[in-house]
């Protein structure tokens, strides 16, 4: 009897002890296999220098037919309205018209997101005559230089002329902005 009942009270404290060691088993801390990597990637910030403004030359209207287009490419073409629209552009050689010139510089390698918002042309003599200009430039570049002289693009755009457009000398800023894609 005396031996049935440390066997017994065997059985309990190994029956006790069961859930102590499953416990301790299961809070013990496992490490990943294989371990996940970190890294980072350290880009430098963005500048936009404008380096040149957009100018379409000088624009003479005459009997003008509906909605004409003045139009300037990125490399300084201008397109004057629809032939025998009322329009004629002169001083549209490189010296006068020019798209707008612009670099920026970032990482070397980097993507970089180029986007122009339309904007307001006013006059400047307090007519109150406005242009919306609509800016055109490209939508991405990749930065193949990260020293001070960057990546330059240019940025052309369209204006449209009508006969109820006002005469006078109109300006307003272009809206560029740029972003690491």
């Amino acid at each position: 009897m005396k031996k049935m009942i440390l066997a017994a009270t065997a059985l309990v404290a190994v029956a006790a002890a069961t859930p102590a060691a499953a416990q301790n088993a299961a809070t013990k801390a496992v490490a990943a296999d294989p371990r996940a990597t970190a890294g980072a990637r350290l880009i430098k910030p963005l500048t936009l220098t404008a380096n040149r403004g957009l100018n379409f030359g000088t624009i003479v209207m005459g009997t003008i037919s509906g909605d004409q287009v003045v139009s300037i490419d990125g490399a300084g073409v201008v397109t004057c309205g629809a032939s025998g629209g009322g329009l004629t552009c002169t001083n549209t050689a490189a010296a006068t018209a020019a798209s707008a010139s612009y670099s920026v510089t970032g990482t070397q390698g980097q993507v970089v997101l180029i986007t122009a918002a339309p904007t307001s042309l006013t006059t400047t003599n307090g007519a109150g005559g406005t242009l919306t200009l609509t800016p055109k430039a490209p939508d991405k570049l990749t930065l193949g230089n990260s020293g001070a002289a960057g990546n330059s693009f240019t940025v052309g755009g369209s204006i449209t002329i009508n006969s109820s457009t006002i005469d006078g000398v109109y300006a307003g800023e272009v809206d560029v902005q740029v972003a690491y894609q």
